[in-house]
């Protein structure tokens, strides 16, 4: 048993606000809006932000050299002015090529801890609006370049523990007393270890929360000179923009939400939403793979849910020993849990692509290979395989997520003991393996120590925001911010347009579709808003992914070479390590069945590869080079054979028009594919 049960989901948001409020119900939509009524423009902004930005000290950001960094210090205490300690916020702002419209703030970092300046990329805007506004980005106080707080030492270790742990009596989670017990001392001993290894001054963290953000973001806005702004908000940040909407709503021309969070929810109840919307979501993509021919064959016809449900109810009972492939022939040993199982999943429920590459491991499991479900969760939980060091996420701050949470919000009510047995008794309702992916539901207990952690339960009345358009971006297949949250908030808005997909992803915005893409677009550049209130995305129907199968066990299995080749080439540009990477870095991987593939570093145009023995196909170890040409999409493959035959070949692929070629000598042949 883990002495701090929580489940740390990375990017996965829990509601940021307040006890739950009786939403009005809405039988049916609004009427359709005129679609020549436009954003009200008559306010006033400057000319050119640039003179501004020099004028505040403005220089290169270090960490995203073309944008323009500018330091604030502002108040620590944005609430009481007789408080004259100040923290430095830093702002990276991208100026406008051209006309200047005003700001477009982006409420970018998910989390709470994402870090917005390193983060952050714009190359998915559409010209026109890089054209008219400048894009702004900031790391929110406590985060990155503005006032780091951090416990890296307290958190790896009660990270890991968590990775490890596994229950030795009863269901998975803490159902008997003396898990609750070690759940309750370990929690506090975490939340003293890390407040001690930040440095800080315990009641000093209540002036980090969301509340706090939204005053930084009013002081750059004041301190730039324009009258008002336009705000994207994505995951977490659409907590920070509905924040700043309640404080300033006269300062907004206009509001993108996507991924959407309702603030009108208590936090126990986000946390049962967001269980909720986790299980939908992955029972979906276990019934996709069901549909879908390939998945099905690789999962040997068998249901998708019932090979999910029978490997976590194997391994709550007893973690599985493995053996993981290491570069060089080199193996390391560990166990896999049943937290290692949840924690994964639910990380890879985000994106169509993550969901393919799970169901790939789950089929590889469920034909006792767990090397790719291995390979996902160390990528996901940042964790060296050679020594299961935990290496963290250079652009997220896993102290800060839980301190805003905290800071935020409450879960339950009454004293700090009571509001912890009632997490305990809420906890106790999710234990065990159904409903899937529960973990987020013992928060309560670690927020209930936190020092910053409100004493009174917070409430939030539902955003109105009276005059101003808000797009609301949504998809019903979002695991972290449920869909029915953000129909929620849509419901009650004055001015609101609902976007969304029948199946998707967590945020739908920038991935190059028209819808939602083109409405934001036509909104930012021409003042032009959506015909009706309610739009549903085609291009957001889908589950999953393409399936791409898994390697043939056997050569003999592969069908001819050129079958086989192609498998490895799908197999090694899906690898985690390789699908993940940006290259930038010389990467050596252990291959599956032997050998080593190691791809980097990049010269922005090219990832060259070297392959040593590698082998994903019994009967088929590969030597030599080849590369991936990011330009093109032109994969090349020039390998000596050896196996089952031997040889020399030269593989292609084209991944733009799809053109594959095999030319060479194989088993004292020449071939030519």
């Amino acid at each position: 048993m883990k002495k701090v049960l929580k489940f740390v989901l990375i990017l996965a948001i829990i509601s940021m606000a307040c006890n739950a409020l009786t939403l009005p119900s809405i039988d049916t939509p609004p009427p359709p809006v005129n679609p020549t009524v436009v954003p009200e423009t008559s306010f006033e902004v400057i000319d050119d932000i640039k003179p501004k930005l020099q004028e505040l000290g403005g220089v290169p950001c270090e960490e995203n050299e073309e944008l323009t960094c500018v330091t604030l210090q502002v108040p620590l205490n944005q609430f009481d002015s007789s408080n004259t300690e100040t923290i430095d916020v830093v702002f990276g702002v991208l100026p406008a090529s051209g006309e200047r419209y005003g700001m477009f703030i982006q409420a970018f970092p998910g989390g709470p801890g994402g870090e917005g300046i390193s983060s952050a990329y714009w190359s998915y805007f559409d010209e026109r609006i890089l054209e008219h506004y400048d894009i702004v980005y900031y790391d929110q106080r406590g985060i990155g370049l503005s006032s780091e707080l951090s416990c890296p030492v307290a958190y790896a270790e009660d990270f890991l523990s968590y990775l490890t742990s596994f229950d030795t009596a009863g269901l998975e989670g803490a159902d008997t007393p003396e898990e609750q017990t070690e759940l309750v001392e370990g929690t506090k001993t975490y939340v003293e270890t890390c407040v001690a290894e930040m440095g800080i001054d315990p009641a000093s963290l209540a002036f980090y929360g969301t509340d706090s953000v939204a005053e930084d973001i009013e002081d750059f806005r004041a301190i730039i000179g324009d009258e008002k702004f336009w705000i994207y908000g994505v995951s977490y940040g659409t907590a920070v923009s509905q924040t700043y909407a309640y404080a300033y709503p006269d300062r907004l021309a206009g509001v993108i939400l996507d991924g959407t969070i309702d603030m009108t929810v208590s936090g126990e109840q986000g946390s049962l939403n967001q269980e909720k919307a986790f299980d939908k979501v992955l029972v979906a993509v276990l019934n996709a793979c069901n549909a879908d021919e390939l998945c099905s064959a690789d999962m040997n016809g068998e249901d998708a849910v019932k090979v999910y449900d029978e490997l976590a109810a194997q391994v709550s009972k007893k973690p599985i020993a493995y053996t993981f492939p290491l570069p060089n022939d080199k193996t390391v040993k560990g166990t896999f849990t049943f937290n290692a199982l949840e924690y994964t999943t639910a990380y890879q429920m985000y994106s169509l692509t993550g969901r393919m590459l799970y169901l790939k491991a789950l089929a590889a499991a469920n034909n006792g290979d767990l090397t790719p479900m291995l390979r996902l969760m160390y990528d996901n939980a940042t964790v060296d395989p050679a020594t299961f060091e935990y290496l963290g996420d250079s652009t997220f701050s896993d102290t800060m997520f839980l301190s805003v949470l905290c800071t935020d919000d409450t879960f339950f009510s009454g004293t700090p003991e009571e509001r912890i047995q009632q997490s305990i008794e809420a906890g106790q309702a999710s234990n065990g393996t159904v409903p899937r992916l529960d973990g987020s539901v013992y928060t309560g207990v670690s927020c209930a120590y936190w020092p910053s952690s409100p004493k009174e339960v917070v409430q939030r009345e539902p955003l109105v925001l009276e005059g101003v358009p808000v797009f609301v971006l949504n998809a019903k297949l979002d695991p972290a911010t449920p869909f029915e949250d953000g129909e929620a908030v849509f419901n009650n808005l004055d001015n609101g347009y609902h976007i969304y997909g029948e199946g998707g992803i967590h945020s739908i915005f920038g991935w190059g579709n028209a819808c939602p893409d083109d409405y934001v677009t036509d909104f930012l550049v021409d003042g032009k808003l959506p015909a009706q209130r309610e739009i549903v995305c085609e291009e957001w129907a889908d589950t999953i992914a393409s399936y791409v199968p898994n390697p043939p066990q056997t050569l003999s299995e592969a069908g001819d070479l050129l079958d086989a080749f192609i498998s490895i080439d799908d197999n090694l540009f899906y690898m985690p390590e390789f699908y993940y990477s940006d290259g930038s870095e010389e990467t050596p991987v252990g291959c599956n069945l032997g050998g080593t593939f190691t791809f980097g570093p990049s010269d922005g145009s090219e990832i060259p590869y070297t392959f040593d023995k590698c082998s994903l196909i019994k009967g088929l170890a590969m030597t030599g080079t080849g590369s991936f040409n990011l330009d093109t999409g032109l994969m090349t493959f020039d390998v000596d054979v050896t196996g089952d035959k031997t040889g020399s070949v030269i593989y292609t692929f084209n991944y733009a028009t799809g053109d594959v070629s095999l030319t060479g000598e194989y088993g004292g042949e020449k071939i030519d594919y």
